[in-house]
């Protein structure tokens, strides 16, 4: 038997619910590839035979997810619909089941549920794999060697790891029939402890609720901040804010004045304080012990988090009809510094060429037409770093 086919049997459905079984001998790990794409974990699945197809790691979602045009393409039994959460609030999918399921040339399932939404994935991405493949199995997910590592039989010890206890949690607004546990942990922001979903499928270092970041003061008008849109599998979470912290803690490491996302008060994502994103996870290596509901950290040598970045004119533009809107300015921006306000309009340029033209590095200069109340002006400045 190929070692590859040791999780038959196990009962792995949507990468949830895998169940341990009890052998009299411990075996060695089974071992899954992952890599790093575009700011994103992801491991190459096959299905049915077809394929491969890139699917992101995801550890924010509950339920894996497929983009619908590939279910189409594969004819995946349909098996109704199915309620999914995420940033921007609910959403019902339809749901199928993929047959004889080989993840990353090492484990294979028999049956995996998927949800199917169409694209969002980002390039070449097909779908997502959610929170169950650590939460439901001892299992590593190791960056740093590009490894999913699965122990049928549990982990031995993690030596030079950090313990997080009560990691592994079980979203009680899903109720108790939940697909997926999820990962918890402890972050502490301009010195709050604040409990935050730990979602690789989320871009950015931390992001916080916009209840949590009005208690923290943080979401002010007064402070610096670039307007960021939020999305997810409920659609969109409004326009969030950028703002930069003192510090942030998380795994036992100290960050110095990292940026913060502030989620909208539109964002439909509840449940906890925040959200540490893959920015962050990256420079740790996850390993979970599910007898105990922990989570247990390692810092690895590629541990900066990435930088996030920001709008650097400070605008937010969207589409009304036939005219694009400032439906957002960043204090201390540059378009901020210029005069623009919200509800000023563009003129002369579509959507995506007024995009493009406050968009760019720093240095460059930024020439709009800005139609107002009052009429229209020659608008001038330069993109500049302001957080």
């Amino acid at each position: 038997m190929l070692r590859r086919d040791l999780l038959k049997g196990i009962g792995l459905t949507g990468i949830v619910g895998l169940a341990r079984p009890v052998f009299a001998h411990s075996r060695p790990p089974i071992v899954s590839r992952i890599s790093l794409l575009d700011g994103r974990v992801v491991m190459s699945i096959t299905i049915a035979g077809k394929g491969p197809y890139l699917f992101m790691i995801d550890t924010g979602g509950t339920g894996g997810l497929i983009d619908a045009e590939l279910a189409q393409e594969l004819q995946l039994q349909s098996t109704g619909p199915v309620a999914r959460r995420g940033v921007g609030g609910k959403a019902i999918l339809a749901s199928y089941i993929a047959r004889d399921v080989v993840f990353g040339g090492g484990a294979r399932q028999p049956t995996v549920s998927l949800a199917a939404i169409a694209g969002g994935f980002g390039p070449r991405v097909r779908g997502t794999l959610a929170a169950g493949i650590l939460t439901s199995v001892d299992s590593d997910l190791d960056i740093e060697a590009g490894e999913w590592r699965i122990y049928p039989d549990g982990r031995p010890e993690r030596a030079g790891f950090l313990k997080l206890d009560r990691a592994i949690r079980n979203d009680s607004r899903l109720g108790k029939n939940a697909a997926s546990p999820r990962l918890y942990g402890e972050v502490q922001v301009n010195g709050n402890a604040l409990d935050c979903l730990l979602d690789t499928g989320a871009p950015g270092a931390i992001s916080i609720g916009y209840d949590v970041a009005r208690r923290l003061k943080l979401w002010d008008d007064a402070r610096p901040f670039a307007p960021r849109a939020t999305r997810g599998v409920g659609g969109s979470g409004g326009i969030g804010r950028m703002v930069r912290v003192d510090s942030a803690v998380f795994g036992g490491q100290r960050f110095e004045r990292p940026l913060v996302l502030l989620r909208g008060p539109d964002d439909g994502a509840r449940g906890h304080d925040g959200i540490v994103g893959l920015s962050m996870l990256r420079g740790f290596n996850l390993s979970t012990e599910v007898r105990t509901r922990a989570l247990w950290l390692q810092r690895h040598v590629d541990a900066a988090p990435l930088p996030d970045r920001y709008g650097l004119s400070g605008l937010w533009l969207e589409e009304k009809g036939n005219e694009v809107r400032v439906a957002a300015v960043g204090t201390s921006s540059p378009a901020f510094a210029a005069g623009i306000q919200v509800g000023d309009r563009i003129s002369g340029l579509d959507f995506g060429s007024a995009l493009a033209t406050i968009a760019g590095k720093p240095g460059k200069t930024v020439n709009l037409s800005v139609t107002s109340r009052s009429g229209t002006k020659a608008v001038r400045f330069q993109l500049t770093p302001f957080l």
